[in-house]
């Protein structure tokens, strides 16, 4: 058996890039944003910040599933696809994202054990839909898109508290049945005083016994499998090091018409001069050794706005977001986050790339706008994102 490790609130070591006081050492370039030809990746600079929070186990390889069984588990290796053990302590998070592809309808479940000693003590919130109950998978109703609008505005249809185990106790947290061809989306935060051992698990109903069955084999399905060596293409199934990237641009804003830029939801492999995908801190063997995609996780990002007072005229900023996929597919962005504290929808399609985030006015000699821009990555994004400032 592998030796068993514990994954935990402590923030891991992902590469915090160093925070420039004046973007115009970085250059910023001629010209503005054109949102029907976005300008070219490679003027893109390092997004400062890094990782932070506790590590979220994500559930996504096989997406399709089409039987009952584990499909990514911490209890023990699976014979066929690898992995280990690995226990939650502290706060953690869960991220699931499946196809129901079997002949009938089937239940997916969050179960956790137990795995100490003692009694552990554990909290449970989030929430998890399948697109029966959204109305479908189009723009602005999928389960992807409320998940993400709950998750960004602590909105969470799930809650339990005070939930007592007893020793090696198995419980299931959250079950949710999935028509045939139909998805299901979730986003969950755990909470535990002890440890326990977690697994995203099919069934077809949530009797002890059939926990217990499912718990013994892998479930069948299409598995993306990763190149050799890691990292990182393919799909997830794993433990993932952090929940969240946070950092803080400062802006010294020059006479426009200038941009600058900034990459988000980077992998290894995409082309990017930055990755910001989070390390697995345990992964199957055949899926993903980092969070390509981020799915799930959260873009926390201060952009601080001063001008340069290099003359007296004010200068008028634009804050963006955009999507820089090019595939001829429905969505490279569909959730909802928050610029301050106001609900901003994210939607970004091949037809529309572009969100405005914020419109200001800076005066020479005045303080900083200072503005937060939250937001969950959610599932069906096709990376890679990038923020842009304007001066006009």
């Amino acid at each position: 058996m592998a030796p068993e490790v514990t994954a935990t609130s402590t923030p891991q070591s992902v590469p915090v890039v160093s925070v420039p006081v004046n973007l115009q050492s970085l250059e910023w370039e001629e010209g503005l944003v054109d949102s029907a030809s976005l300008p070219p990746r490679s003027a893109l600079k390092p997004l400062p910040g890094g990782g932070t929070g506790g590590p979220v186990l994500v559930s996504n390889n096989p997406e399709v599933f089409i039987g009952n069984g584990v499909l990514f588990g911490t209890f023990n290796p699976s014979s066929a696809r690898g992995g280990g053990r690995l226990s939650l302590a502290g706060s953690s998070g869960f991220y699931i994202h499946h196809l129901n592809r079997a002949a009938t309808a089937k239940t997916i479940s969050i179960v956790v054990q137990n795995n100490g000693s003692s009694e552990a003590t554990l909290s449970f919130f989030g929430s998890g839909y399948n697109q029966t109950e959204t109305g479908g998978l189009g723009l602005g109703v999928s389960p992807d898109y409320r998940v993400s609008a709950e998750w960004i505005q602590g909105q969470h249809t799930t809650r339990v508290n005070d939930v007592r185990l007893g020793p090696q106790e198995l419980r299931a947290l959250w079950s949710k049945s999935v028509n045939p061809g139909a998805e299901v989306d979730g986003r969950f935060g755990l909470r535990v005083t002890g440890s326990l051992n977690a697994a995203v698990i099919v069934t077809d109903g949530t009797t002890p016994g059939e926990l217990a069955t499912a718990l013994a084999v892998d479930a069948p399905g299409d598995i993306a499998r990763s190149g050799n060596p890691p990292p990182p293409f393919g799909r997830e199934a794993g433990v993932y090091a952090n929940d969240t990237w946070e950092g803080t641009i400062h802006a010294l804003v020059p006479r426009g018409e200038r941009r600058a830029g900034f990459w988000v939801n980077t992998a290894t492999g995409s082309g990017a001069s930055q990755t910001q995908a989070f390390p697995a801190l345990l992964s199957y063997d055949d899926s993903a050794r980092e969070s390509v995609g981020m799915y799930g996780n959260v873009y926390d990002i201060t952009i601080a706005l001063t001008h340069d007072n290099a003359d007296r005229d004010p200068r008028r900023v634009r804050v963006l977001f955009a999507s820089l996929a090019t595939a001829a597919i429905s969505r490279y962005w569909d959730g909802l986050g928050l610029v301050d504290s106001n609900p901003t929808i994210l939607r970004h399609t091949p037809d529309a790339k572009v969100t405005l985030l914020a419109e200001t006015d800076l005066s020479p000699g005045s303080p900083a706008r200072v503005l937060r821009f939250r937001a969950m990555v959610p599932g069906l994004t096709s990376i890679p994102q990038a923020i842009y400032l304007e001066s006009r």
